[in-house]
C-alpha cells in the first residue's frame, strides 16, 4: 500500500493572512491620507417660499405650537399670542353658538344662513371680542371690501404647523372652518426654520 505524504496548510494560511493585513494596513492608510476636512456649516434659519403663489397673496401667519398660537399680521406690528387654552376655549364657546345655531334654524340648513348667524353671535359674544376667531371674522370682512374696491390683493391665513402643535392646528382649523370662507394655507415646520414669507413677501 503506498503511503501519502502529509501536507500542511499552515505556509499558504500564513501569506493568505499577512496578504490580508497588508491591504487593511493599506486601506487605513489611503483612508487617513485621502481624508479632507469639511467644515460642517452651522445651522442657520431656513426660509421658506411659496412658490407660484399669485402676486396679491397677503400671508396671515399663524403658528401652531405645543402650547400656544403666535399670528403675524401683515397689518399690525408685532405678534400676538393666544394660549392653547384660550383657542379651546374658543373652540367650546364656538361649538356651544353651533349647536344654538342649528337648534334655532333646524335640521335641514344651508351652511351660508348658519354662518350668517354665527357671524353675527360671534360678533356680539364679549367673551370673543380679544379671540382669534373674531381676527379671523375681520381678515375676512377685510377681503370683502377690497373686492368692492376691485382691489387685487387678498389676506389668507398661512398655519406654520410644528411638530408638537397638531393638536393647537386641530382646534384652529376648527375655527377657521366652522366660522370663516377664508382659503387655508398649511406649511409644516420644524424647529430652527426661521417664519417664511416675512413682510409679506413670497
Amino acid at each position: 500500500m503506498r503511503q501519502r505524504t502529509p501536507i500542511t496548510l499552515f505556509p499558504f494560511l500564513s501569506v493568505l493572512l499577512s496578504t490580508m493585513g497588508i491591504l487593511a494596513f493599506l486601506a487605513v492608510t489611503f483612508l487617513l491620507l485621502s481624508r479632507v476636512e469639511v467644515d460642517v456649516p452651522v445651522r442657520e434659519p431656513i426660509e421658506v417660499r411659496w412658490v407660484g403663489a399669485p402676486e396679491h397673496v397677503r400671508p396671515l401667519l399663524v403658528e401652531c405650537r405645543a402650547d400656544e398660537v403666535r399670528v403675524h399680521d401683515p397689518n399690525q406690528p408685532g405678534v400676538r399670542i393666544y394660549s392653547q387654552e384660550d383657542i379651546r376655549e374658543e373652540a367650546r364657546t364656538v361649538r356651544d353658538l353651533e349647536f344654538e345655531g342649528l337648534a334655532e334654524l333646524g335640521p335641514v340648513v344651508d351652511r351660508a344662513r348658519l354662518l350668517r348667524l354665527l357671524k353675527s353671535r360671534i360678533r356680539r359674544r364679549p367673551s370673543l371680542q380679544a379671540s382669534l376667531t373674531l381676527s379671523l371674522d375681520r381678515l375676512e370682512a377685510e377681503n370683502l371690501r377690497l373686492g368692492e374696491i376691485a382691489r387685487d390683493e387678498r389676506y389668507y391665513p398661512v398655519l406654520l404647523v410644528y411638530r408638537d402643535g397638531v393638536e393647537t392646528y386641530d382646534l384652529v382649523s376648527y375655527l377657521i372652518e366652522t366660522t370663516t370662507r377664508l382659503t387655508v394655507g398649511l406649511e409644516p415646520m420644524l424647529e430652527g426654520w426661521g417664519i417664511p414669507y416675512r413682510n409679506g413677501s413670497i
